[in-house]
């Protein structure tokens, strides 16, 4: 039987053997190039200034501005329609049928005013997201970095272990079994370690990408992936905020005084039994749904952010315990495996968990940070355009 195993072992290490093997064939992989440092600050005014993204929220804002000059030209030629063409010699004013109403003057005024007043908060909006993405882009890119510092770290260990095992079989303190392990456990963190740099120059490509540089410049973030201050706002006035910012609310309100006049309009013009009259009506019923119910979303999202954060902030705490606990674990286990004590199978699950609990402390730490981003942006107004 234990012939067995160890043939089974001996192929499995053949297998892994061969995989890492083949891991440096192929194309050269190496960023060139003058190395350029940058900081979460340049890169963000690089993102502000001259990004493909900011130039579309500049073409949006310049869409928006469009619409807004035609809703305040219909405005007007609507009014000067209705005061132009309807006065009679004698002074009389008379209204036909084609003349505008008040209520399409009105809706065309509340229309242009609402474009006027909505296309920078759009833009704001717009340039909320860049910092939102961006941020998550250069932290993003900084994580995969520090899980290939902890893969070849995880290496360096797995190295070590081994030669502890060969060291110890050549004395006849361990069986060859135990030494094919530990070849097997070194070659499968080789393999972590080249899956973790294949990750980190994938996302490199892809942030040279974002920020319009040649695909494989050589580029050093100088920020580090370090735990953010949590937001000072509390939870009630956040909330206040919101509902006075927040696009959302903005643009229920708009839908609900159209809807209004919509349905006004359609009361001077078609009869309230025919299909265009209740379609106007359900639009109104489903604007006044919405305009009630928006400030409980708006609400309910700023809540949802804080305790997200909240829970966050405690993860990361907890993380960096487990870091600290699953370290000691490894540290202690090993002296005891060096005593014989302990079987290299116990040292090996010790180090296993130390490494993927360092791994799961730089994602949670990620994901608070932009916990606290994501607060912060949910009482100004938002990452959402209002539609007008």
């Amino acid at each position: 039987m234990k012939k067995g195993i160890g043939f089974i072992l001996t192929l499995s290490l053949i297998a892994s053997s061969a995989a890492f093997g083949f891991a440096d064939s192929g194309a050269v992989m190496e960023f060139t190039g003058d190395e350029m440092k940058m900081s979460l600050e340049d890169v963000q005014t690089m993102m502000l200034t001259s990004s493909t993204a900011i130039e579309m929220a500049k073409y949006k804002e310049k869409v928006n501005k469009g619409k807004t000059k035609q809703y305040y030209e219909k405005a007007g030629n609507l009014e000067r329609s209705r005061n132009a063409s309807n006065v009679t010699e004698a002074g009389d004013t008379i209204w036909t049928a084609s003349s505008p109403s008040r209520t399409q003057i009105e809706m065309a005024d509340v229309a242009s005013t609402f474009a006027s007043e909505q296309t920078p908060r759009n833009y704001e909006a717009e340039v909320n997201q860049i910092i939102r993405d961006t941020q998550n882009r250069y932290y993003g890119l900084v994580q995969v970095k520090e899980l290939l510092r902890i893969s070849q770290e995880n290496t360096a260990i797995y190295e070590k272990l081994y030669q502890n095992t060969q060291s110890k079989f050549n004395l006849g303190v361990v069986s060859k079994q135990d030494v094919l392990k530990a070849e097997i456990g070194l070659n499968q963190a080789k393999v972590d370690a080249q899956s973790a740099e294949n990750t980190y120059k994938l996302n490199q490509m892809g942030f040279n990408i974002l920020l319009g540089l040649d695909l494989m410049q050589k580029v050093t973030l100088t920020d580090t992936l370090t735990e953010a201050t949590i937001s000072e706002v509390p939870l009630d006035e956040a909330i206040t905020k919101a509902l006075e910012n927040r696009n959302e609310i903005a643009e229920a309100a708009y839908k609900l005084k159209s809807a209004e006049l919509e349905l006004r309009q359609a009361a001077n013009t078609v009869i309230k039994s025919s299909s265009t009259y209740q379609s106007v009506a359900a639009a109104l019923m489903m604007a006044e749904y919405t305009n009630k119910n928006q400030p409980k979303e708006i609400e309910k999202d700023v809540r949802d952010k804080y305790m997200t954060m909240m829970q966050k902030k405690a993860a990361v705490e907890q993380g960096k315990l487990n870091v600290a606990n699953a370290k000691e674990t490894y540290r202690l286990a090993n002296l005891q495996y060096d005593a014989g004590m302990y079987t290299l199978t116990d040292t090996q699950q010790t180090q296993i968990a130390a490494y993927q609990t360092e791994l799961s402390y730089y994602a949670t730490l990620l994901e608070y940070n932009l916990a606290i981003i994501d607060y912060e942006q949910s009482y100004t107004v938002g990452t959402k355009s209002a539609d007008f």
